[in-house]
């Protein structure tokens, strides 16, 4: 067995493990959109807050002192035909036929990153797209405790502008907005993390996502097959 658990939510399946041992065993996706681990480890985790390098208290968040190796992306490149890839500008993948995308976050935290970027697979521009968001305020709270927390509607921006994609996978699926993105515009969904505790924050994201539905966006189209082969 590649995973420790599989819990499937709707049209969501979610994996517990090691994604370069789920990867090969899926088959292949339509699309991979994914924020994994950046590999700079400058995010400390306190009780209820999250602080940048240098707090005085807090415990170092181990998992994001690595970036994924290179043999996650050649598998990610594989099994998918498109892509969208946060932390590009960390990782140096950007694809050589596409495009990027600039997250501007309207951040006002001094020591915090004010924008990320992502590489795309289609439409060979680069795209900017503003969504305020920071753990502190009260308008743009995460929902979790997970300190990478990204907001769904980043997500449900993202999705929107792949060409249609039935089933969007994340390999390092964290807070899961990913997946409740998916759930609100009836796409399916594949996910995989190796931390528990965010696993099950994840199964309960997704099944309340299920539960709530979203009544303003509507049912995605029927794909047609030009559109699949884009």
């Amino acid at each position: 067995m590649t995973y420790a658990r599989k819990e499937v939510i709707g049209d969501a399946t979610l994996y517990l493990g090691d994604c370069l041992d789920v990867m090969p065993t899926l088959g292949n996706v339509d699309a991979v959109v994914t924020d994994p681990p950046f590999g700079v480890g400058n995010f400390v985790q306190t009780t209820g807050r999250i602080m940048g390098r240098g707090a005085s208290r807090g415990k170092a968040v181990e998992w994001n002192e690595s970036a994924p190796p290179e043999r996650f992306f050649e598998i990610v490149r594989q099994i998918s035909r498109h892509r969208i890839i946060w932390g590009a500008n960390f990782f140096n993948c950007f694809e050589p036929n596409g495009g990027a995308i600039v997250w501007d976050k309207a951040q006002q935290m001094p020591n915090f990153s004010k924008a990320d970027i992502a590489s795309c697979t289609h439409f060979k521009k680069t795209e900017i797209v503003r969504i305020p968001w920071t753990n502190f305020t009260a308008t743009h709270r995460a929902e979790t405790d997970h300190p990478c927390e990204r907001p769904v509607d980043l997500y449900v921006w993202c999705i929107r502008y792949l060409p249609f994609c039935g089933t969007i996978l994340d390999p390092y699926f964290g807070s899961c907005s990913v997946g409740v993105a998916c759930a609100r515009l009836g796409r399916k969904f594949i996910g995989i993390e190796l931390h528990e505790p965010y696993f099950d924050i994840a199964c309960r994201r997704i099944e309340d996502a299920y539960k709530q539905g979203d009544l303003f966006v509507a049912p995605p189209a029927k794909a047609t097959q030009e559109a699949m082969d884009l």
